[in-house]
């Protein structure tokens, strides 16, 4: 038996889709195959794995197109890895590896620095130099024990912020300027086209799970429109105590944060709010009053991994100068391994590869925590994943990728 990777095409993408869905134990609809093709897939990174002795497509894999924001503001091309499934018949034959293999190859060719991916699997990745460098916490609170202790809305303030419904049309066109204007000071967020927007706000009846059609609400401060919230009810009847299911929260501002949870928490009938994938620095649990009812449920978000080291490193920025040799040691891709000389003056970057010994050293998957902020150092150190070798290397490895918030990925690919 031998298998063959070979590119997706107009002729075998229906084929492609349903592969794709049969590996996460799911049936497609035909309207959804359409609109993935429209609204989010590009053909020319897509992959599927063929037994050419059956024809059939028995594994697939792909990538996205993303813009990654990193610590200081920058944003870099990233290749959002997705699609990966395997069949049940053909596992353990090395397709999975040929195809992370492929996707990675072809995301350097076309000038993607980082890939990253929403692992099915945590344990799946890290084996190709993946690192959980985002995340998240899934939250469950009874809205009566939602009071407020602390805020950040002065009373001066209170009077000039505003909330309001709008309506599906209106969400459309207001949303992605202010999910434009968090990523932009949010590392770890990244893009939406407008195709992936459309996409997001698919809104018919069999994608509810009995739940209500989406209702949205945006909060103006002097005007400017600054957090808007996208969330579902779930209730049996008009007495029930419902659940109000948060799809989507995002704020550019504190007061617009505070404000959003505080109409989240203070409606009638509702006897549960849930909400999924909330940043792990969110300070909604030291604003509440009894901040134990809030139930949170820490789970891992985005995996990164640094295609290009040299560029990665130089995009960010540091929270302290210094010069630090970085060495890496890589399985999956032997050239990667080797020492990187960090030198950072005025908290931007310099790196070259050298022939030093170094001062630390980790694999790159370890590197990837901490680029991004997910994850000091020490722990990891104290984990055996990093070693430092020299004196002070950890203090300094510390104090320069050390950021001032956790990182976030609200858009989950």
């Amino acid at each position: 038996m031998t298998i063959e990777l070979r590119p997706v095409t107009e002729n075998n993408f229906v084929e492609w889709r349903k592969a794709v869905r049969h590996g996460f134990g799911q049936h497609v609809h035909p309207d959804d195959i359409t609109r993935l093709k429209n609204d989010r897939a590009e053909l020319d990174r897509l992959i599927a794995a063929v037994d050419t002795k059956s024809e059939r497509i028995i594994a697939t894999g792909g990538a996205d197109s993303y813009s990654l924001t990193v610590p200081g503001g920058a944003t870099l091309p990233m290749a959002g890895v997705a699609y990966m499934t395997t069949s049940v018949t053909h596992r353990r034959q090395g397709v999975f590896s040929e195809m992370m293999s492929r996707i990675h190859n072809e995301a350097r060719e076309r000038g993607d620095v980082v890939s990253g991916l929403w692992a099915s699997q945590s344990h799946l990745y890290g084996r190709f130099d993946y690192g959980l460098s985002v995340n998240s916490y899934d939250w469950e609170i009874d809205p009566a024990f939602g009071a407020f202790s602390h805020s950040p809305i002065s009373e001066e303030h209170e009077s000039d912020t505003h909330l309001h419904f709008v309506d599906a049309e209106e969400a459309a066109a207001t949303l992605p300027g202010i999910y434009d204007r968090m990523r932009a000071q949010t590392p770890g967020a990244v893009d939406r086209t407008s195709g992936r927007w459309r996409y997001e706000l698919f809104d018919e009846e069999r994608v509810r799970g009995g739940a209500s059609a989406l209702f949205f609400a945006v909060c103006e401060e002097v005007g400017e429109q600054t957090g808007y919230v996208a969330y579902r009810m779930r209730r049996m009847g008009d007495s029930d105590m419902g659940t109000l299911e948060v799809i989507e929260q995002v704020s550019v501002t504190d007061t617009a944060h505070a404000s959003m949870w505080r109409f989240l928490l203070n409606f009638d009938l509702v006897g549960k709010v849930i909400a999924t994938n909330r940043p792990s620095d969110d300070p909604l649990w030291w604003m509440l009053s009894d901040p134990r009812r809030l139930l949170r449920k820490s789970h891992d978000a985005l995996w990164v991994r640094l295609l290009d080291i040299e560029k990665a490193l130089e995009a960010r920025a540091y929270n302290a100068d210094g010069k630090l040799r970085l060495g890496l040691v890589s399985e999956s891709e032997p050239e990667v391994s080797g020492t990187y000389v960090l030198e950072v003056s005025d908290g931007e970057g310099a790196v070259k590869k050298t022939t030093d010994k170094p001062d630390v050293v980790m694999a790159p998957a370890d590197l990837s925590v901490i680029y991004l902020g997910a994850s000091a150092p020490g722990p990891l150190v104290e984990a055996g994943r990093i070693d430092p070798i020299t004196t002070r290397s950890l203090a300094k490895l510390h104090s320069m990728f050390s950021t001032y918030s956790a990182p976030w990925c609200a858009h989950y690919f």
